[in-house]
């Protein structure tokens, strides 16, 4: 009886007009937040454009080699353009590369190409499957010149086999009235693969 005595009160206090209280369902914190307008992604960090050359500008058309002058000229706004965007640039010149189809088209891939390694472009060497290597059969001494000299930069033990090919054919079958010999920048780019000790093609 004492015990009873004691709890009936605190129920009383406990239940006392449950009635009236609000049973409004409460709302997640998730749905509160909706209604905000909360942003879905970071809105200060600005997504990167990829890199296009800009069409409203006219390059000047690349210039082959001659025996009056035995270098290739590029219009060097177009190669600081590559140059300057790095990486960004690499999927714009893989294109610019897969679409070549003049020797014109294709040496000046290829320069800027070598620009780009020497600037310090990161994974460039990945585009020796694919990109590069569809220019290992080509006879210009245009195409051989700039080719060997991007395989000396990148060093991709694949390109080791497709530089001596190159090399031999070259000396069965010369080519004739060539501005200069591309031998020396065949020679050169298989020396560095035979030097790099990590490829060790011999």
């Amino acid at each position: 009886m004492r015990i009873q005595a004691i709890t009936n009160p605190i129920k009383r206090v406990m239940f006392k007009n449950t009635e009236n209280i609000d049973k409004t369902p409460i709302t997640p914190v998730q749905k509160i937040g909706e209604g905000l307008n909360q942003p879905t992604k970071d809105e200060f960090v600005k997504e990167e454009k990829p890199f296009e050359l800009p069409k409203d500008v006219e390059f000047k058309k690349p210039v082959l080699a001659t025996k009056e002058k035995p270098y290739c000229q590029f219009d060097q706004n177009k190669v600081d353009l590559f140059v300057n965007a790095k990486e960004k640039a690499i999927p714009t010149l893989t294109k610019m590369l897969n679409e070549a189809k003049t020797e014109e088209e294709k040496t000046e891939g290829l320069f800027i190409a070598n620009q780009m390694i020497a600037a310090g472009t990161k994974g460039m060497d990945k585009m020796y499957y694919g990109t590069f290597s569809k220019f290992n059969e080509d006879r210009s001494p245009n195409v051989q010149s700039m080719l060997s000299g991007v395989y000396r930069r990148i060093l991709v033990p694949d390109a080791f086999g497709p530089l001596m090919k190159m090399l031999v054919t070259n000396i069965l079958v010369p080519q004739k009235d060539a501005p200069f010999d591309p031998n020396e920048s065949i020679g050169g780019a298989i020396l560095e693969h035979i030097k790099a000790p990590e490829i060790h093609p011999l």
